[in-house]
């Protein structure tokens, strides 16, 4: 039977794999380009690129213009002629493990599961197993605290990951490197610009615990701690695409990406010496990448914190809506109807800056009673810190918005990613090296891989 593991590293591309592998020839990064295969991917996917549709179309092995997955806590409803890669296999009797893997709420449930967290964007914590789901509590509630910046701890979060810490959830190892890191934070407020990095210690150390423990043949790992710090520090780290010197580039942030890297090199050493001494063959895909970006004059941006005071000032019942995760600048709310839904479609119209630019956006049209927006930056807002509804001006604090400022981003995202294969399939992909892989074709790879009939709806396997 093939074991295969997934290492989801979102968004890294070749450009970043080749520079770490330059300047880190013993890393695990390198191993695996010498002794496996190095393939550069593209995807295919309309509109614009977001890892929440390039993640579901390496998953379910059709583009976004087939599986129709736009946005984060969407109505998946419609995607499921096209399944996952975990539920086909689990039917088809093969041991799966998913860990954080994106769209992948809400867990499913069969004797081939053997353990589900789905991703960090989950509307509850839902998960296969207690440990899990309160490890998704613990995990949820950071991520919502910290949406855009990082902010202080908070006392019941300290509870939380104590309690996890008795029980054996959050590993010592991760209370040291999360210990450290905050003690960095206390002498140098920089390091506060790094803590999102951390999320990767504490899951990984996780996901370990259950992959030893239950050995699925088919196991995915998410991990967005590179992707957060090179949308920020790009520049810093490639000042070249910007024609910057050296002398012109912030050293700190400049190893932002690169410490991240490291965490990923610790993964990737774990997952070598796995695979070397238990037979597992190890695929790190990427979904697409990044590159530089000049996003010219920053203008702070706008987050909103309250939601019940937003919907308050609206004039409608908050009992007839809910705020889903998402991640910035995007907002995600479900209504309780479809009525309740258009009412709140109009309302919004009527929010504007004072010289009467719409500050709510819909990036797409609904599906079913979930609304995604988005929060336009606007300079004339955060001069005069007011928005207008209809004729009359309110403070943005009155609507529950927080006006914030934070490192502007200097990379984006690209089609262009990388996969990387370690394992004794070695033969069977090689004439693929330098040949520029669609993502739409690992899924039916992986089913090929486990003998598994491949939908027709699906592109041709890789073997």
């Amino acid at each position: 039977m093939k074991k295969i593991i997934l290492y989801e590293l979102n968004e890294v591309p070749r450009k970043l794999f080749n520079f770490y592998v330059e300047k880190y020839p013993n890393s695990s990064f390198s191993k695996i380009s010498e002794k496996g295969i190095l393939f550069n991917t593209i995807t295919k996917d309309t509109g614009e690129l977001h890892p929440w549709s390039t993640w579901p179309t390496v998953h379910r092995g059709v583009y976004n213009s087939v599986h129709n997955i736009r946005y984060i806590n969407q109505d998946l409803s419609a995607a499921n002629s096209y399944k996952p890669i975990w539920e086909i296999l689990s039917e088809n009797k093969i041991n799966v493990g998913v860990f954080g893997s994106l769209q992948s709420y809400p867990p499913i449930s069969n004797k081939y599961i053997k353990f589900f967290l789905p991703d960090t964007f989950s509307p509850s914590p839902a998960a296969s197993n207690e440990e899990l789901f309160n490890f998704q509590k613990f995990n949820l509630n950071l991520t919502s605290d910290n949406k855009a910046i990082s902010r202080d701890f908070k006392l019941h979060q300290m509870v939380m990951f104590l309690k996890l810490l008795n029980k054996g959830t959050i590993s010592f190892n991760s209370l040291f490197s999360t210990s450290l890191h905050l003690f960095k934070e206390s002498i140098n407020s920089k390091y506060k610009s790094r803590r999102s990095i951390i999320q990767n210690v504490i899951s990984f150390d996780l996901f370990k615990k259950y992959l030893i423990k239950y050995k699925p043949e088919f196991s995915t790992y998410f991990t967005n701690h590179v992707a957060g710090m090179m949308h920020r520090y790009w520049r810093d780290l490639f000042p070249e695409d910007f024609n910057f010197n050296y002398e012109e580039k912030n050293k700190f942030h400049s190893k932002s990406i690169l410490k991240a890297m490291h965490l990923a090199e610790n993964n990737l050493r774990f997952l070598i010496n796995l695979a070397d001494r238990e037979g597992y063959e190890i695929f790190l895909v990427s979904s697409m990448g990044q590159q530089a970006i000049d996003r010219g004059k920053y203008i702070p941006e706008m987050v909103l914190r309250e939601f019940e005071k937003f919907i308050k000032i609206l004039k409608l019942n908050i009992k007839n809506y809910k705020l889903l995760p998402a991640m910035q600048p995007d907002y995600c709310i479900e209504a309780v109807d479809q009525t309740s839904l258009e009412e709140l479609r109009q309302k919004l119209l009527d929010l504007k800056d004072i010289e009467g630019k719409n500050i709510f956006l819909e990036r797409y049209e609904p599906v079913g009673l979930k609304l995604n927006l988005f929060l336009e930056r606007s300079q004339a807002l955060v001069n005069s810190k007011l928005i207008k509804i209809k004729d009359i001006n309110y403070p943005v604090e009155k609507l529950g918005i927080e006006i914030i400022k934070r490192d502007i981003g200097t990379g984006y995202h690209i089609p262009n990613g990388i996969m990387a294969y370690y394992g004794n399939s070695k033969n069977s992909l090689i004439k693929y090296r330098n040949i520029e892989i669609e993502t739409n074709k690992i899924c039916p790879t992986f089913l090929k891989m486990f003998d598994i009939e491949i939908p027709k709806y699906m592109g041709s396997p890789l073997i």
